[in-house]
């Protein structure tokens, strides 16, 4: 069976944590946390949220059987993100199975909680990303992550670009620039990525800082910095108009002079595979080549049923003079009123 957490299954999740798969490569380079803490977290804060995490406990002929998943809501968005999966499917004892299993119960608790997309990001070409695929996830981009190495160049001396901080007012610019740079493919994906670049106020129990800078000229936003500073290291994730590429360099040494002005951890930066020109710049800066990952989703069908009081016109037309030729030859029966219509098309 599998059964939201309980505080029973707290030793449980103690001794899963230590063989799962954890699935955000950002919070994991900048600032871990353990599912377990997640959990008592999530619990306080979000407490009407409905569960995030989800025991499997099966007995058969073979022993006992445990799993875990997690999943985590997007900050004001109907979405949710696979975090964690437990055992290791190395670990073999049916790990292949406990896996489906877990994920199709996330997929389920997803949609009928309203959520329009469950998403997650996996290894490239491994056995995890066929197992979502098996469970009905689609990939629709692949994100390379670059570390800086210990012995690149120092930042430039010129004054270069000026960065300032995102303000509430940037939404529509962002928004902009978001569209002018992602495919149309991808924007459809990701919900055309409404607040996706928003920075809501930090609540207690968030891991990490998350800051925002935007490069302005006449007006127009040509670049936008997202920034995230855990205890771990940082992580950085850019848009940066395709009239301004050639300008690449110096918006990186920009943004590398705020990390600089922080204590001395690993720079991760996070960059798409159809953001073109980044690679060569990256390289020429220091950073090298750490991971990679392919992004998955699986949007939600939510099934909404609606009573309607009036049939489609050229049915309501038909009853209407179906009704009128049975009253003319059978007078002893009564017309028969339309029967209510369900709507039931996919939302």
């Amino acid at each position: 069976m599998i059964r939201p957490f309980h505080l029973r299954d707290t030793f449980a999740v103690a001794r899963l944590q230590q063989v799962g798969v954890p699935l955000d490569v950002e919070e994991q380079l900048t600032h871990p946390r353990s599912p377990l803490r997640s959990v008592l977290i999530d619990g306080i804060l979000s407490p009407h949220a409905g569960p995030s995490t989800f025991i499997l406990d099966q007995r058969d002929e073979h022993g006992r059987h445990l799993g875990l998943a997690q999943m985590r809501s997007r900050s004001g968005r109907p979405e949710k993100d696979v975090v964690f999966v437990a055992p290791a499917l190395d670990v073999g004892n049916g790990s292949h199975a406990i896996w489906q299993r877990l994920l199709t119960h996330l997929c389920i608790q997803t949609a009928e909680r309203g959520n329009l997309r469950l998403y997650a990001g996996l290894p490239v070409e491994s056995e995890e990303l066929q197992l979502f695929k098996n469970v009905g996830f689609v990939p629709y981009s692949q994100e390379d992550i670059f570390q800086l190495s210990p012995d690149a160049p120092g930042l430039t001396t010129e004054p270069g670009l000026t960065l300032r901080p995102q303000e509430a007012s940037d939404g529509w610019g962002l928004q902009k620039l978001y569209g002018t740079i992602t495919p149309r493919t991808v924007q459809n994906i990701e919900g055309l990525a409404q607040g996706q670049w928003a920075l809501p106020n930090r609540r207690w129990g968030e891991q990490g800082r998350r800051a925002g800078y935007v490069w302005e000229e006449g007006g127009d936003l040509l670049g936008a910095l997202y920034l995230r500073t855990g205890k771990e290291g940082y992580w950085i994730r850019t848009l940066l108009h395709p009239d301004a590429v050639d300008e690449a360099t110096a918006f990186i040494q920009a943004a590398m002079k705020i990390v600089s002005r922080k204590a001395d951890l690993p720079i991760f930066f996070a960059i798409r595979q159809y953001e073109i020109g980044w690679r060569s710049v990256l390289t020429d800066l220091g950073f090298q080549p750490h991971t990679s990952q392919t992004l998955v989703v699986k949007p939600m069908t939510v099934r909404v049923r609606k009573k309607s009081s009036i049939l489609i016109p050229a049915l309501e037309k038909s009853s209407s003079e179906g009704a009128a030729t049975t009253a003319r030859s059978r007078t002893d029966i009564p017309p028969v009123e339309p029967t209510a219509a369900w709507d039931g098309s996919p939302q």
